[in-house]
């Protein structure tokens, strides 16, 4: 079963958001706008995941599959988000790191789901280290960049 291999994350805490394109003529505030907008967006993916993690204990492989096959649906769906909106060219390094970290993320959203599919618990703790790794990337750089925003995070419960 997965759920030893998953029980590690269960303190994942992913929150992120950014943009993608960057320009010198873009507005601080418009970014700072769109940025928080889509920031309760990446919170709710962050609790989600954790909320999965913690309740696998109680679901089938299959179960697990298609919920974390959905998370890294949402995660690339956040990815894209970010890629959308435009960042004054003083944030782009941020930004980009923040749309590769969702990548990340959905990436190894993705293993798992797979080695739940193949009830392949070695694979699933592969991942779910990579996930725990990659999370935390995304949630220094959303910090940092939230900050330079002047953006204020609220703690993940």
């Amino acid at each position: 079963r997965l759920v030893c291999a998953l029980a590690m994350a269960a303190s994942l805490a992913v929150a992120g958001c950014g943009s993608g394109k960057s320009s010198s003529a873009t507005s601080r505030v418009d970014f700072k706008t769109g940025f928080t907008t889509s920031h309760s967006q990446f919170v709710a993916l962050a609790t989600d995941i954790a909320k999965d993690i913690k309740d696998a204990a109680s679901k089938s492989d299959a179960q697990l599959a298609k919920e974390f096959r959905a998370l890294a649906t949402r995660a690339d769906r956040e990815a894209s988000r970010l890629t959308g909106l435009t960042a004054p060219t003083k944030y782009s390094k941020q930004v980009t790191s923040l749309v590769a970290g969702f990548r990340s993320v959905k990436t190894d959203l993705s293993k798992i789901a797979t080695a739940a599919t193949k009830n392949d618990a070695a694979g699933a703790q592969v991942a779910a280290r990579g996930l725990l790794t990659d999370a935390a990337k995304v949630k220094t750089t959303d910090a940092s960049l939230s900050k330079d925003l002047g953006i204020t995070i609220k703690p993940h419960s």
